[in-house]
């Protein structure tokens, strides 16, 4: 039996973890079994006891614990599909492929981007129904992308909800990141979770959405919307997909203009009736906000709340300036609605009974949204999974300021459409211009 003596750090730093493995060139190296077994994946925390057991015939004189240094990856250095980076790019959202260590960076949203300041991520506009400065938890300005320059200080991370059990093992604050361990590979196990990270108080002051799958965002599709439309570069799946590419599987949901998701099976534990603030939504990531029987939505009348250039109109034929709120991953963000306007313009589509969903067959390769269903404003809970399906986009109805753009179909195929904000819907992201 080993026992790995190292004693847990704890405070400002992340918890030390530690890989067994049988030394290469070892006689009957294939009759040890090490348990658990993520002591031989991801890892073990320090003053964890773990069990080698062998079941060879050679005589065994000793067996020894080493402390072997492996790589902790940053998130925010790596794309969505696990490769480095020469710069700095964040995001609320966080593709992870392999089990292994992880950080990311203390920053609001995509704050940063290409390695320098995005200010216009929390810069918007200014009338009755946008926002100018966008908040943070505690109601105030973000002025800046790292956490900690806008005066506030981390002191501890939680993991919030995972949607596969060992997804994410151990969370941890280490400066000026929040660290994780991932126990599972998503060839093996697709998952979702999100992480927090805490003030001394025990107010979340942000989360992000990590996202294990074997999706890597490079076979896109390039939709063309026509002259006076847009260009856009759309995403195989929609966001927190787990399954296959098409037919089976589950995608999370998203109420509109809020970061966070919420899971794509299952009931939400956290419903409150009550009218929320963007900073409330950001402290309680994991609440279901509605109030006035859905007539006030989750996060206020803002219509800049995922496209700082909102204005008050549709505005759906212009790139969206992608804002902290935005729940994508870095370099993608939700398309304006002119994506959605295109495909109930006449395009080639139509319901696949087969895989049940809507498959856009007048671009290649083909781009299909599963009837995944949705979060219905009355408690979160999911409805009509398997015969409709929705996905938001970026773009405000400009007529009523409580409702947003976005596509919604069935087998009868109505299309380009609007919902109430305390829904929960699907977001199909689309690269970044």
């Amino acid at each position: 039996m080993l026992v790995l003596l190292a004693a847990v750090v704890t405070g400002a730093m992340a918890q030390e973890t530690y890989k067994v493995s049988v030394k290469e060139g070892t006689e009957d190296a294939n009759k040890w079994e090490i348990a658990p077994a993520e002591a031989t994946t991801a890892g073990v925390a320090a003053g964890t006891t773990v069990t080698a057991t062998y079941s060879g015939t050679k005589k065994v004189k000793s067996v020894k614990a080493k402390k072997k240094a492996h790589a902790v990856v940053d998130l925010s250095m790596v794309d969505c599909a696990g490769n480095a980076r020469t710069s700095r790019w964040t995001a609320n959202c966080y593709m992870v492929h392999t089990a292994g260590d992880y950080k990311l960076p203390l920053v609001y949203g995509n704050a940063i981007k290409a390695g320098q300041t995005n200010a216009a991520a929390y810069t918007g506009v200014e009338n009755a129904n946008t926002t100018l400065t966008f908040p943070r938890h505690d109601g105030e300005a973000i002025t800046d992308p790292w956490i900690k320059d806008n005066g506030i200080t981390v002191k501890t991370a939680e993991l919030l909800w995972q949607d596969a059990e060992g997804l994410v093992t151990a969370v941890g604050i280490s400066g000026d990141y929040l660290t994780l361990t991932v126990g599972k590979d998503a060839t093996g196990q697709e998952g979702n979770a999100v992480v927090a990270a805490k003030d001394a108080d025990g107010n979340i002051v942000w989360s992000w959405h990590i996202w294990v799958t074997k999706q890597t965002f490079t076979d896109l599709t390039t939709v063309d919307t026509g002259e006076d439309g847009h260009v856009y570069t759309v995403t195989p799946v929609n966001l927190g997909w787990v399954g296959d590419r098409v037919s089976q599987g589950t995608n999370t949901f998203y109420q509109w203009g809020r970061k966070d998701p919420f899971k794509g099976t299952g009931d939400v534990t956290d419903f409150k009736s009550t009218t929320a603030t963007i900073a409330d939504n950001i402290k309680n990531p994991t609440t279901f906000y509605n109030s006035d029987n859905k007539n006030t939505p989750s996060n206020t009348t803002f219509y800049n709340m995922w496209d700082a250039q909102q204005t008050g109109t549709d505005n759906i034929t212009t790139a969206t300036v992608k804002t902290v709120y935005d729940p994508c991953p870095a370099g993608f963000c939700v398309p304006t609605g002119n994506l959605y306007s295109y495909i109930d313009s006449g395009v080639n589509f139509g319901w696949d009974g087969t895989n049940m969903g809507l498959n856009l067959t007048s671009v290649t390769p083909n781009v299909f949204f599963p009837a995944s269903g949705y979060r219905n404003y009355s408690a979160g809970s999911l409805s009509s999974v398997g015969s409709t399906g929705y996905s938001w986009s970026a773009s405000a109805y400009g007529s009523n300021a409580y409702n947003a753009r976005g596509l919604g179909f069935s087998s009868g195929l109505w299309l380009w459409n609007y919902g109430t904000r305390s829904y929960g819907f699907p977001v199909r992201a689309v690269a970044e211009e």
